[in-house]
């Protein structure tokens, strides 16, 4: 790969639907729903290895279901707790806090600011999967590319990152900032807090589920690759 103005980041924060023993009555209280897309996003880790070794750069991945605590939410949040999980103790929650969840964002945190004196910007692609229908509602996208329109770099580069996805896979139906916000409630939108614009650019690359596993998947995964490669390229040095 050419060398990239962007330091690239990898993330994966809903990559598995495990619950550690000591918390087993939660995972019994979630019963099926832990092999549900809410118990995880399918397909991130996957994928977030692929990218990982293609572009040889760090991956962090969530090894906890977000039923048990939601990484990619704040801490004063009302979903940083699942309904399973909610009446956990204090001290356990307070545990998973301290273990866990503070462990993971400032492990991340600490690897862009690595990055980052390092020289260049760093690109963080937070990778995320989301559920074809929700509520009875058809999400209409394969995949979705969600960014801070106030930022002009995240911007440009989401505006070229379709193209690229599209030019590659031409009936692939890609948006910006569906099914979700950029801007809303999460772990890029936390760290744009505490990294200016020149210095962090934070995406979330959502995933449509229905491609995980079937005819097909590993193709688009070479696409998504391929596409941020023409990125990259595009701001060699």
């Amino acid at each position: 790969m050419p060398q990239a103005w962007y330091q690239l980041l990898f993330s994966c924060e809903h990559a598995s639907n495990r619950i550690p023993a000591k918390h087993r009555a939660v995972a019994e209280d979630a019963g099926r729903v832990l092999g549900t897309h809410r118990g995880h996003d399918p397909g991130t880790l996957e994928l977030g290895r692929r990218l990982a070794r293609k572009f040889r750069a760090p991956l962090f991945v969530g090894k906890w279901s977000r039923l048990l605590i939601e990484l990619n939410r704040s801490r004063h949040h009302p979903r940083l707790w699942s309904e399973f999980s909610r009446q956990l103790a204090g001290s356990e929650k307070q545990s998973l806090i301290d273990d866990y969840y503070l462990p993971y964002r400032d492990a991340v945190e600490s690897e862009i600011r690595r990055l980052e004196s390092s020289g260049g910007p760093v690109l963080h692609v937070s990778l995320h999967s989301f559920t074809p229908v929700l509520d009875g509602v058809v999400r209409n996208a394969d995949l979705g590319l969600l960014y801070d329109p106030a930022r002009a770099a995240e911007r440009d580069l989401c505006g070229r990152w379709q193209v690229a996805l599209r030019e590659l896979a031409p009936g692939l139906g890609v948006r910006r900032n569906y099914p979700y916000r950029g801007v809303a409630d999460g772990f890029t939108t936390h760290l744009r807090r505490r990294f200016t614009a020149n210095e962090y650019l934070g995406i979330e690359l959502e995933l449509n589920q229905r491609f995980v596993g079937a005819r097909g998947w590993r193709d688009l995964q070479r696409v998504i690759a391929d596409s941020l490669a023409r990125l990259l390229k595009h701001h060699a040095r």
